[in-house]
């Protein structure tokens, strides 16, 4: 399997308002500033040279997809990113609203997406009562269906609710069949788990061959972003945190987690 190297700006949790009649639960979100934030991330990577080749939203991409209006913002966030001139896939978060709404916005159907010989694996997770959520019997199949489809293609699952490690919270961050999701990418020999949804974030780290990593949230200090680059059966994700100093905003760190090889 011939791959290029992609370069991809990976965000989570912007929870993005603007025209919607809503007011923001938690004041550490700066739901207002996202816009400003997607483009202070890709300043900051074009600083570095890095010219992404597509971006990843990991869901909780507008504050409440109910409110009033909020689809005007859903839609405005849309054409900002797609203004970059970037590919953009997207995944429906617990605070968006209806999941076709953001597949169609942003052509992120759920399934396999093939950019530039990898294998990006889309998943609208099912909701269940309040904020737990589960991945139906149908696409726990299709890790293993693609994999034997596509042999040796570089798999990438895409999701919101993080899958590993447990979070020791009230909360139901992970699905309720976590367990059976983990199993069904290690049957795969899905090469990376991309998350968002705990804002705090989750280190990379592998667990039983495969390697999971829950992206921090945007909206909230340090408002954090990660970049990540493929290159064939290797990988390297950065992550970069941002702060809003007077009068502007500026990048302060950024840090590499880990390159991996598969295996």
């Amino acid at each position: 399997m011939s791959c290029t190297v992609l370069d991809v700006l990976i965000l989570a949790d912007l929870h993005y308002t603007a025209l919607a009649r809503h007011a923001c639960a938690s004041p550490r979100r700066q739901a207002p500033l996202a816009t400003m934030l997607v483009q202070k991330a890709l300043a900051r990577l074009r600083q570095q040279g890095v010219k992404p080749g597509l971006i990843v939203l990991l869901g909780d991409l507008v504050d409440d997809g109910e409110a009033p209006a909020a689809a005007a913002d859903l839609a405005r966030l849309a054409g900002e990113l797609l203004k970059t001139g970037i590919r953009v896939l997207a995944v429906p978060g617990n605070h968006d609203g209806d999941p076709a709404r953001v597949a169609q916005l942003f052509d992120s159907s759920p399934g396999l997406h093939l950019i530039d010989g990898y294998g990006f694996l889309l998943f609208h997770d099912q909701r269940l009562d309040g904020d737990r959520y589960t991945r139906p019997a149908e696409a726990l199949d299709r890790p293993a269906a693609v994999a034997r489809r596509h042999p040796g293609l570089p798999l990438i699952a895409l999701q919101h609710n993080p899958l590993h490690p447990a979070i020791d919270r009230a909360y139901p961050y992970l699905p309720d069949n976590a367990d059976a999701i983990i199993a069904s990418y290690g049957a795969a020999r899905v090469t990376l788990s991309l998350s968002g949804h705990y804002h705090a974030g989750q280190p990379l780290h592998a667990h039983r061959g495969v390697r999971y990593a829950t992206t921090p949230a945007l909206a909230e200090a340090p408002f954090s972003f990660q970049h990540l680059r493929l290159e064939g059966s290797r990988f390297e994700l950065t992550t970069h945190t941002l702060q809003l100093p007077v009068p502007g905003l500026c990048d302060v760190h950024c840090h590499t987690e880990f390159a991996y090889c598969a295996t």
